[in-house]
Order: structure tokens, then C-alpha cells, then sequence
């Protein structure tokens, strides 16, 4: 895991190698252990390293001998012992034994096409001298970030948004990016916060040259029927022996490291099937890690849990009690984030990373697996509007009624027309921010009256319960909760590794019927019976709880400077952004306990104040 940069000129003159070098020293916590660079003629690279692989050679930029191919790479390729067996059988040379040089051998070999063959989780950056060509990818699923920009005839790359910052001349703010931040609390790639800078999205390349910049695609997730529709659908016990089969495949594959590898253990069902396949697979006892907060209300603290389970698989269980009011601490979240992700769970996350950094570079998480297997309540409204769908026409007015008194939310009473906008809207919690003051006059003006929900305007909806699961893993998956736990964690000089995510285990999880993942309105039913061979029954089957950090307590607490100091200007009022006696008086509704004051929308407004003055 590293950080990586570079710049691209397309019109012949010199890279700017000094500046490419000082954007890397802002990654510099994502590779504590090395730092290096490469500049020659129009292409320059910089590199930081958090070595797990090969810890005295895996040293990059890596090229070939001949000097054509030169790389830079961001991540690991869990298919790397089987790849460079099959190279050295072609009579490829290694000089190490890192997955970094495979990425450059391959490209070497089948150009573009070595993006098919790569089952990891990758930012890649490679330049072909002889074409004076370079090419950026990112991993199927985005598990691993990659800004860009192209200003005139130049390019420049970075794995973090404030890297990036170094590199670019404009830093106009793009009101597209802002609508959405406000609405979602994250922003949808291939936007960001600033006009000027772009984040590549998951299972995509660029390819830069002389012509100019292509983006073409090499995966996508599945949109075919799943199975079922043509009666060939697999029996619970054939899909569950799947499911096990490749989950088991892929934990043991990303245990491959020259360093410790622990988990994260939180005590769900996700994160303990991990630690118990973890724990057969490891010939040492598996080291966990988990968070608790001391005179938490129920609800807010399962670290009860995470005992638990630790004490049934007999792993090394390491604890991180935090105080109640963590969020006094809250002034040091924007140099954590990267970027701004309006999520409660930031902080603590990035204090277990610290805590867990002292033992281990690496961990397995449990992310990925509430969206591949219907996880969320929202999820049952999908999958009771396929069953409405599939009643006969006469009886579809009566199922739906039914349907809606069972389900709680809003997402309920939209049955049973869930279709992309309405599901859109459920996730995420949206505010138009255009029509209510908030925004300056200036700013709203620059909006153009935009709708956070137009990129939503497609004809294909999300009616399935599939179709709800690969929009997820489009939108919240990668631009919201990959990005909070890859900036928390390499924040902390920490690798994350998510097993759910790997390639082959989504493409079957998405092709399965929706009867496996939801049966009795209980949510990810086959990883639950899955986890029955593994776990404690109590564990498997109790009701899923959201890791909560009781931020409204803290925000209503008349002694909370930070806020006040906040809302009432700082770094933002120079974006020109927020109306200020807006945002004091909705300071002032939230102290209050107003019910008209949006928390949620107040909750995104500070986190991106906060990150603001980050910069």
C-alpha cells in the first residue's frame, strides 16, 4: 500500500519534478517506510511506500530494463504468486519478489489488457516511452482512489485529493461537486469538490497521449438477470458452498504478506465470518481489534460483541475504549479527511487505525458484504417491490398496502414504485441546498439551479433487489464508504483489505436470486447460514446494528466552542460559499433541538467547514 503522483506533459516540454516531489510529501503518512521518484524529459513520478511485500527490494518507480515501461503503483494483487509464476515460465526475469513488479511486467507484455488479468484492489500508473503514452487505472471496485487533472497540455495524477492540491493551478470550486456533497454527504465520481480536479472511477483507465485523453472501461458490475429468471437458479445449499468457496478463496489470498495481518472485529456477522475463516487459515493466532466507548448508551458501544467472538475463535483481542465525548476531539478530523465524507464513524475509525498501526500494517474488513447481500432495511423494500412486481395484476394493489405496513421508512411508502430516484432519495438523505438560503447568491448562481438528483435520470431502475445492490455499489460503496476506510486507515500508515470485495465472489453474489439474500424480511440470509458453520448462534442472527458516535449530544452542548467557531466564519467564508446568517441561525435551531433544522444536512455543513480548515 503507497501513495503515488505524477505529471504528464503533452507538449514537450519538462515535467515539473520538483512539484511532483512536493505533492508526494503530502502522502507521505500513506508510505512511512520509503519515498521515491523518477523524472525523464515530460513524465514525472513520485512514490510512497508502506512496504509489505518483498520489504528491502519492492522499492518504486520499477521500470524495465530496457527503460520502455515505467510504473507506479498503489495497492496488491492478490493473484501476484500465481501471475509471476506464469511470467517466469514465459522467461520473464524478477528482480523482486513484489506484486508491483508484476503489474510492470504484465503491462510490458499485454498492454491494457493486463487489467483483466489483475484480481486486487489497484490505483496503476504506467508510461510507455516509446509510444510516450501514459495510463491510469483503478481497481473493479474502487477500493483504492486515483485523482486526476489535465490543465492545458499537462496531467497530473495523485492517490489523495490535497496531493493533488499541490499540483494544480485552479482550485475554483465546482458547484456540481458541492450539490452533491450537501445532498449525499460524499461526493460521485468522477466529480470532487473542485472543478479542476477529477477522481477516476472504479473499473476504468485512461489512456493519455499525443491525441489526447481517452477513458475506456475494463469491468463493470453485472447487470444480467440473475438467476431464477430461466429456472436455472442454484439450490440454497449449491450457492451456499459457492459462497463459502470463494470467500475462504479470498481471505486466504489476502493474507499474503511479509507483515502481521490482523482484523477488524466489530462483532457483526461480516467482520467475524472473516476473523473465523481468518482464524483456520492462519497457522498463528489471529490478532483482532476493535473499538468501544466508555458510558456509551446500548446501542452505541458493541464491543461486548466483538468479546464475544473473540473468545469463541481464541484470537489475540486487542480493545480501544474511547471516551463518551470522542467528538471533543473533533478539530483534528479535517486532517484526517482527505476529502470530505460526512460520516459519524470518521474519527473513531481513524483512532482504531492508530491504536491497530502499532501491531499490525495490515487488516481484513468486513465492508462490501451489506451491499452484495442485502444487508440494510432498505434493501427489503427492493425486494418487496420484485415480489409485488411478480403478484398477479389483481392482487398487487392489496400486496403492496401489505408491504408497506410492514416496512418502516420512507423508502416503504414509496411502494410499490421504488424506482431509481425514489431509491436514490432513500439513501441519500437528500436536501436540495439550492433553495434555501444556505448558499450565497453569488455560488447558488454559479449552481445553475442544479439537482443533486439529475445524475440519477436513467431509465434503468432499480426496481430488484439486485439492481438496488449494484447502485449501491456504484454510488455509497465506492465514493462513501471505501473512501472513509482507505483515508482513515492510510492516514494511520494502515493497509485495509476487504475479502467481500474481491471480483469473482461480487459477480456471483450479484447473479444470485433475491430468495438467498432475503427471506422473512431477515437480511443477508446465506452469509448468515454460511456463518452458522463459524460462529456463535446469537451472533449470527441478532439484529444488525450502524456503528453511531452521538455527534447531535455534542453538537447541543452550549459549551462546544468548535462550532461556534466554525459556523461563524474561518477558511470557508474565502470559497465564498454559505450565507453566514444562514448558517448561525441554523446553529443556533440545532442548539435549540429546533425539528425544522435539518440535522443531517448541519451534521455534512460542519464536516466540510472542519475540512475547510484543513487546507
Amino acid at each position: 500500500m503507497c501513495g503515488i503522483v505524477g505529471e504528464f506533459r503533452l507538449d514537450g516540454g519538462a515535467a515539473d519534478a520538483g512539484r511532483v516531489e512536493a505533492a508526494r510529501e503530502k502522502l507521505a503518512h500513506r508510505g512511512p517506510d520509503d519515498a521515491g521518484g523518477w523524472s525523464e524529459g515530460a513524465v514525472a513520478f513520485g512514490f510512497r511506500r508502506l512496504s509489505i511485500l518483498d520489504l528491502e527490494r519492492g522499492a518504486q518507480p520499477m521500470r524495465t530494463e530496457d527503460g520502455r515501461f515505467t510504473v507506479v503503483f498503489n495497492g496488491e494483487i492478490y493473484n501476484h504468486p500465481q501471475l509471476k509464476e506464469e511470467l517466469e515460465a514465459a522467461g520473464v526475469t524478477y528482480r523482486t519478489h513484489s506484486d508491483a513488479e508484476t503489474v510492470l511486467h504484465l503491462f510490458a507484455r499485454e498492454g491494457e489488457g493486463a487489467l483483466h488479468r489483475l484480481e486486487g484492489m489497484f490505483a496503476i500508473a504506467v508510461y510507455d516511452a516509446k509510444k510516450k503514452e501514459l495510463l491510469l487505472a483503478r481497481d473493479p471496485l474502487g477500493v483504492k482512489p486515483l485523482y486526476y487533472s489535465f490543465e492545458g497540455s499537462r496531467i497530473t495524477f495523485a492517490s489523495e485529493l490535497k496531493s493533488m492540491l499541490s499540483l494544480v493551478d485552479s482550485k475554483e470550486l465546482d458547484p456540481s461537486g458541492v450539490m452533491d456533497y450537501l445532498s449525499y454527504g460524499y461526493v460521485h465520481a468522477p466529480r470532487t469538490l473542485f472543478d479542476n480536479i477529477l477522481k477516476l472511477s472504479p473499473g476504468h483507465f485512461l489512456r493519455i497521449n499525443a491525441h489526447g485523453l481517452k477513458q475506456e472501461t475494463f469491468w463493470e458490475i453485472p447487470t444480467r438477470p440473475p438467476w431464477g429468471v430461466d429456472g436455472s437458479a442454484p439450490s440454497i445449499k449449491e450457492a451456499l458452498d459457492q459462497v463459502e468457496r470463494l470467500l475462504i478463496g479470498s481471505v486466504r489470498s489476502q493474507l499474503m504478506s511479509d507483515v502481521p495481518v490482523g482484523s477488524f472485529l466489530s462483532g457483526g456477522v461480516d467482520s467475524s465470518l472473516i476473523t473465523a475463516i481468518m482464524a483456520r487459515a492462519s497457522k498463528e493466532k489471529v490478532k483482532t481489534f476493535s473499538i468501544g466507548f466508555s458510558g456509551a448508551k446500548a446501542g452505541i458501544d458493541e464491543s461486548s460483541y466483538a468479546r464475544t467472538v473473540a473468545r469463541y475463535l481464541g484470537t489475540d483481542h486487542q480493545e480501544l475504549i474511547l471516551p463518551a465525548d470522542i467528538l471533543s476531539n473533533v478539530e483534528g478530523l479535517g486532517d484526517v479527511l482527505d476529502e470530505p465524507i460526512a460520516d459519524s464513524a470518521i474519527l473513531p475509525t481513524f483512532l482504531l487505525s492508530k491504536f491497530t498501526r502499532k501491531q499490525v500494517k495490515v487488516v481484513l474488513t468486513g465492508e462490501g458484504a451489506d451491499e452484495l447481500f442485502g444487508g440494510y432495511n432498505r434493501y427489503k423494500a427492493a425486494y418487496l417491490s420484485e415480489a409485488v412486481d411478480r403478484a398477479p395484476r389483481w392482487s398487487r394493489g392489496l400486496a403492496a398496502a401489505a408491504a408497506r405496513r410492514m416496512g418502516k421508512g420512507k423508502i416503504f411508502r414509496e411502494l410499490p414504485h421504488a424506482n431509481r430516484g425514489s431509491w436514490a432519495r432513500a439513501v441519500a438523505h437528500h436536501h436540495d441546498a439550492s433553495h434555501d438560503g444556505l448558499l450565497t447568491r453569488e455560488f447558488h448562481d454559479r449552481t445553475g439551479h442544479l439537482d443533486a438528483m439529475d445524475w440519477l435520470k436513467d431509465p434503468e431502475a432499480p426496481h430488484t433487489l439486485n439492481g438496488a445492490l449494484a447502485f449501491d455499489l456504484k454510488t455509497v460503496l465506492s465514493d462513501c464508504l471505501l473512501m472513509k476506510v482507505d483515508k482513515t486507515t492510510m492516514r494511520a500508515g494502515l493497509e485495509a483489505r476487504v475479502p467481500f470485495l474481491d471480483r469473482r465472489l461480487v459477480e456471483y453474489a450479484l447473479h444470485l436470486p433475491a430468495s438467498t439474500k432475503i427471506r422473512r424480511l431477515k437480511g443477508k440470509y446465506i452469509l448468515r447460514k454460511l456463518a452458522d458453520k463459524y460462529l456463535p448462534r446469537p451472533i449470527v442472527w441478532r439484529k444488525k446494528h450502524g456503528f453511531v458516535v452521538p455527534w447531535e449530544e455534542w453538537a447541543r452542548n452550549p459549551d462546544n466552542t468548535v462550532l461556534g467557531d466554525l459556523f461563524s466564519g474561518g477558511a470557508w467564508t474565502t470559497h465564498g460559499l454559505f450565507e453566514p446568517k444562514h448558517l448561525a441561525a441554523m446553529l443556533a435551531g440545532v442548539r435549540g433541538n429546533d425539528p425544522t433544522v435539518d440535522s443531517g444536512l448541519f451534521f455534512r455543513i460542519a464536516v466540510l467547514l472542519l475540512w475547510f480548515e484543513s487546507l
